[in-house]
C-alpha cells in the first residue's frame, strides 16, 4: 500500500512536469512568433517610410560626371528635397535636379540661369537677361571668369528667347563640358525635380547648399 502510494505520487508529479514542460514549450514557440512578426512589420514599416521620404521628401544622389565643375564634382554625394518646389519659386542661381525633354529616366544636374518671363540670349560667351524693360549680364560667381558660355544647336548665339511661365533656362557650370539647355532646350517646371540642399560627401566638403 505505501508503495503503491509512492509510486502514483511519483507518477503524478512526473505528470505535472511533462505537462509543464509542453506549456512552456508551447509559449517558447509563440513568444518567438510574436518576436519574428515584431521584425517582419519593423522591417516593412521601415521600407514604407524611406519609399515615401525618397518619393514626397528627400532623395540622395550621386554626382556623375563634370558638368558642374568646379561647384560639383563626381563622386560626390548630394541631397536634392522635392518639397519646397509645391509653395517657394525657384530662383536664379539654385542648383536643381530634373529630368531632360523626353528623358524620363535620366536625372540631371543644373544650375537655373533664367527664370519665367525672362528674355535672354547668349552674345560673346556670356549670358544676358532681360526682364522689364531692363538688361543684364548675368554675373555668374559660380564659375571660372575664363568659362565661355558658347552657342547650341537649341540656343544660337545672340538670338533672344523668351521664356513662358512655366520654362526655365538650365546650364552646367562647366560650359564646355556640358548637356543642358543648349542642347535639349528650356525644362519646363514639372521637369524639375527638386533643389539640391546639402553635400554629405566627401567630408571635406560637407556643408548646406
Amino acid at each position: 500500500m505505501i508503495f503503491g502510494r509512492e509510486k502514483n505520487e511519483k507518477d503524478e508529479y512526473f505528470g505535472f512536469n511533462n505537462e509543464y514542460n509542453q506549456s512552456y514549450s508551447g509559449e517558447e514557440q509563440i513568444t518567438a512568433k510574436a518576436f519574428l512578426f515584431d521584425i517582419l512589420e519593423s522591417v516593412i514599416g521601415s521600407v514604407i517610410v524611406i519609399i515615401l521620404l525618397y518619393r514626397f521628401v528627400a532623395m540622395p544622389e550621386v554626382v556623375h560626371g563634370s558638368s558642374m565643375y568646379p561647384s560639383f564634382e563626381p563622386g560626390e554625394r548630394i541631397l536634392m528635397e522635392r518639397v519646397t518646389r509645391h509653395f517657394k519659386p525657384y530662383e536664379r542661381g539654385e542648383v536643381v535636379i530634373l529630368h531632360p525633354p523626353g528623358q524620363d529616366n535620366v536625372d540631371f544636374l543644373k544650375r537655373i540661369v533664367a527664370l519665367p518671363g525672362d528674355i535672354f540670349r547668349i552674345k560673346d560667351c556670356q549670358v544676358y537677361i532681360s526682364k522689364y524693360g531692363e538688361t543684364f549680364r548675368l554675373q555668374e560667381f559660380y564659375i571660372d571668369g575664363e568659362v565661355c558660355t558658347a552657342e547650341g544647336p537649341q540656343i544660337k548665339e545672340g538670338h533672344a528667347i523668351r521664356l513662358r511661365d512655366d520654362e526655365f533656362l538650365v546650364l552646367g557650370d562647366n560650359r564646355s563640358n556640358s548637356v543642358d539647355s543648349r542642347l535639349f532646350g528650356v525644362v519646363k517646371r514639372d521637369r524639375i525635380l527638386g533643389r539640391v540642399v546639402f553635400r554629405f560627401w566627401p567630408l571635406s566638403r560637407v556643408g548646406f547648399l
